[in-house]
């Protein structure tokens, strides 16, 4: 259909064609940088306030180091602080030799303790777990060990599992304890 039209009409109908497209073109360039512009400025913030950040966060521990002494008081008082903070909370005021002198002072003669465990309890509940491990010379000495334990009311559940309470001389035991 070209080839019908006169030379001045085609000129002008190809310069058209080739103005469109290139005007598509464009349009097309320009949408995309807008788009990508939009969806990278937030990413362009981020960095700008975590760079800032990072360089407020440089300079202070700048001017910490500067500050820092070679003086054994400000050194120690300073290692307190941090020893505060990263010391976890413990409900009972209670220190470990404390629980360690109860249980040694609530066995009697015929148990020996062999290790005790002092942790938090896994639930989360801010209680002490003690995990005592030992020998008993005979299942009546261990019985009465639970019973004092019981009795003492210093601790809150006491464990002492069934299969610990053999007839042998002798046998070992694991008792699980939570303090009030």
């Amino acid at each position: 259909m070209l080839n019908f039209l006169q030379q001045k009409n085609k000129k002008q109908i190809i310069t058209e064609y080739l103005f469109r497209v290139l005007v598509i073109k464009l349009s097309f360039i320009l949408t995309a940088t807008l788009l990508l512009i939009i969806l990278f400025l937030p990413s362009f913030f981020f960095i700008k306030y975590k760079n800032t950040t990072l360089t407020d966060q440089s300079l202070s521990v700048q001017k910490q180091a500067i500050n820092v002494s070679t003086d054994p008081i400000i050194l120690i008082k300073n290692a307190n602080k941090l020893l505060v903070a990263l010391t976890p909370d413990f409900s009972t005021d209670l220190s470990f030799s404390h629980i360690i002198d109860k249980v040694i002072s609530l066995k009697n003669s015929g148990i020996k303790i062999l290790s005790i465990q002092i942790s938090n309890d896994i639930n989360k509940t801010d209680n002490k777990i003690v995990v005592v491990g030992g020998v008993a010379n005979t299942r009546d000495d261990l019985t009465l060990f639970q019973k004092d334990i019981i009795n003492d009311g210093y601790f809150k559940n006491v464990l002492f599992p069934v299969a610990n309470f053999i007839k042998n001389a002798d046998s070992e035991f694991t008792a699980t304890l939570t303090l009030k």
